[in-house]
């Protein structure tokens, strides 16, 4: 089972790298936590979580509801290293060590319901008391927010629109249903365009070939015959001795 990390913070993910050289660490050893540490992975995971539960009043039945939640994932961490997360949103922090690391192998941050679009700051740092808590890597990640309007049934055969994709980066939670309509009115529009000149192009040039087929065909005959004989007097030649 999984760690839940709470950390006082709630894992399309964007991920930046960038190295500082460790403190008064020996330069062999600097070599060796710069290994360790871009040797680590961090990601993000999804899941569908238990955000409500009731008993329905009639018959005694309880129900959950569930909601996107994501994790925060870091993998290969080792025990020179350690890692501090901090939520750019709130600017809080936490600390965590090789003991947090979960029995898979793999250090679950708990990154909370995917209510809101977050973005965390990991940073890899060794643990080494020579050079301790000196950064070694960096890393970002953003993690998306579940889109509400992604229910609709107008969604279904839009799943393309921003506005309709499931999850999002861009908080539209604020968007009157007004605003929404109108914009999908604008992107359906726009993609009948597309299609519209993309079939337009494909049938002038299916057009063309079925006009001039004969040519085509005769062109086609011509050039096959030239292959045969061509190969047919290169073998030739490659048999004098």
């Amino acid at each position: 089972m999984k760690k839940k990390l709470l950390i006082l913070f709630f894992a399309l993910m964007f991920v930046s790298l960038s190295s500082v050289k460790a403190g008064t660490c020996s330069d062999a050893r600097e070599l060796e936590l710069s290994s360790l540490a871009n040797n680590v992975n961090v990601g993000m995971e999804k899941e569908l979580r238990v955000a409500d539960e009731y008993t329905a009043y009639e018959t005694g039945e309880k129900y959950q509801d569930t909601y996107p939640a994501f994790y925060i994932t870091v993998y290969n961490l080792t025990k020179d290293l350690n890692i501090a997360i901090t939520r750019e949103e709130t600017k809080k922090t936490g600390y965590l060590t090789y003991k947090d690391i979960d029995e898979d192998g793999v250090l679950y941050v708990d990154a909370g319901f995917a209510d809101a679009v977050k973005t965390f700051t990991v940073k890899i740092r060794s643990n080494d008391s020579s050079c301790k808590n000196e950064v070694l890597k960096t890393v970002t990640v953003t993690t998306p927010m579940y889109n509400l309007n992604s229910q609709f049934d107008v969604c279904q055969d839009n799943m393309d629109f921003n506005m309709c994709k499931e999850f999002t980066t861009v908080d539209y939670s604020n968007i009157t249903q007004d605003q929404f309509h109108e914009e999908l009115e604008k992107y359906k529009e726009e993609k009948a365009e597309e299609e519209k000149r993309a079939n337009s192009i494909f049938n002038k040039i299916a057009k063309f070939i079925s006009k001039y087929r004969w040519i085509f065909i005769t062109v086609i005959i011509v050039a096959i015959a030239f292959a045969v004989v061509y190969f047919i007097n290169r073998k030739k030649s490659r048999l004098v001795w």
